[in-house]
């Protein structure tokens, strides 16, 4: 008897649940000019703290605060300068009571020195300073690891290292960065019909879409990709499948789903051995992709719909492969937020379905000005721009400009 359709909240759980169940991926250390967008292999901490010491945060004079006492633009404090400190100079000795010390942004502070005055308050002296203002204790200081201390976590295990963690882990000094290894994934589209790009076009023959933007997308991921397309043939799209499977880490195909005459991808999954994770998903469109796993290995089975096939592979694959790469589960799943249509989509939603959309600052547009038929899982050129997923419940009549709804945010 035929299992019913998991629904999308169950799809979902099952493919990160047997992503987490697969082995750690591979690490290796890169240097911090190739670390940025990869996965870290281990918890990264500070092991000094930063800055290294008290600083100035601008060109100025560094005082003892008691000596300020009195000091106004009518009352000037006139004192001694008996050290010049630019930025990398370190002070050969305290600052005496009574004098002052011409310092330059992110110069370190003199011992004694507990606060900077700015130069635009004083009459710049070089020899000896007018000073114009009194100081408190403290004021102009930026303090020894106010930034990051010492032992401080800079990123966690399973975080992707942005720019920002870079140039943390840069200020420690540290050259490089431990972090999982790319997975590969092989991308396989299926169907007769189908001609790579550049070959001549003959009748009844397409150009393969689904397979070019699926690997395109994995890429802006990190994973690696290798890519390929081959006939309906079940023989060939299971020879073809069990080839990728020795040099890739999943696989990812395209067509073959539903209940067509040569629909073969369940029978193939069979030849193969595969260990299903769930057969179908109560959702329009995608609702016939198979996900499974052969070996360690795990293979997703796209709709050969354009829409359809981009929708399930941010829906299920991505995840399931982010999570499978080493990221912490909570960055491998889409963001759910509200947002307010600009336009309207025109039809009922008797079961769950999803809509391409553009989300920017709370606003969420649907392609099509709300033309139901710019939404077929066949349309290619709607997708441009997208970023997102606009979530109909099951029941929904159609949805007017205005209408606040739930959206799905493409993972990053």
């Amino acid at each position: 008897m035929k299992q019913p359709f998991c629904t999308p909240a169950q799809a979902l759980r099952r493919v990160l649940d047997a992503a987490a169940a697969l082995p750690v991926p591979a690490t290796e250390r890169v240097p911090l000019d190739d670390a940025c967008g990869r996965i870290a292999a281990r918890d990264l901490c500070a092991r000094m703290d930063q800055p290294p010491f008290d600083r100035s945060p601008l060109d100025g004079y560094a005082l003892h605060s008691a000596d300020t006492a009195g000091a106004g633009e009518e009352t000037p404090v006139t004192l001694p300068v008996v050290m010049k400190l630019y930025a990398g100079d370190a002070p050969a000795a305290a600052l005496p009571a009574g004098c002052a010390a011409r310092i330059m942004t992110g110069a370190p502070l003199p011992p004694g020195a507990d606060c900077v005055l700015m130069q635009e308050l004083t009459d710049s002296g070089e020899e000896q300073v007018r000073i114009y203002a009194r100081l408190q204790p403290n004021a102009n200081v930026v303090f020894r690891g106010e930034d990051i201390a010492a032992g401080a976590p800079i990123a966690a295990a399973g975080t992707v290292l942005t720019p920002a963690h870079i140039g943390v882990l840069a200020g420690q000094g540290i050259p490089d960065a431990e972090v999982f290894r790319p997975l590969t994934v092989g991308v396989l589209a299926t169907g007769s019909e189908l001609l790579e790009a550049g070959e001549a076009w003959a009748p009844g023959k397409i150009y393969d879409a689904n397979g070019i933007q699926n690997a395109a997308r994995l890429r802006q991921l990190g994973f690696a990709v290798e890519r390929t397309h081959c006939s309906d043939d079940p023989e060939e799209i299971a020879a073809r499948m069990k080839e990728l499977l020795t040099r890739c880490d999943a696989v990812i195909t395209s067509g073959g789903v539903s209940v067509g005459q040569k629909d073969y991808l369940p029978t193939v999954l069979e030849m193969l051995h595969a260990e299903p994770v769930f057969a179908g998903v109560a959702q329009k469109p995608g609702s016939p992709m198979i996900a499974a796993q052969v070996g360690e290995k795990l293979v997703f089975c796209l709709s050969g719909n354009p829409f359809a096939a981009a929708a399930t592979l941010e829906q299920y694959a991505v995840p399931a492969l982010l999570r499978a790469a080493g990221r912490r589960e909570e960055d491998c799943i889409p963001v759910h937020t509200r947002g307010r249509l600009t336009t309207g989509f025109s039809k009922p939603s008797k079961g769950t379905r999803f809509l391409r959309a553009r989300a920017l600052g709370g606003l969420v547009e649907i392609p099509g000005e709300g033309n139901a038929e710019a939404h077929s899982s066949g349309s290619l050129s709607a997708m441009m721009g997208c970023n997102c997923l606009v979530e109909l419940p099951a029941g929904s009549g159609p949805v007017a400009p205005g209408e606040e709804v739930e959206v799905l945010n493409f993972v990053q």
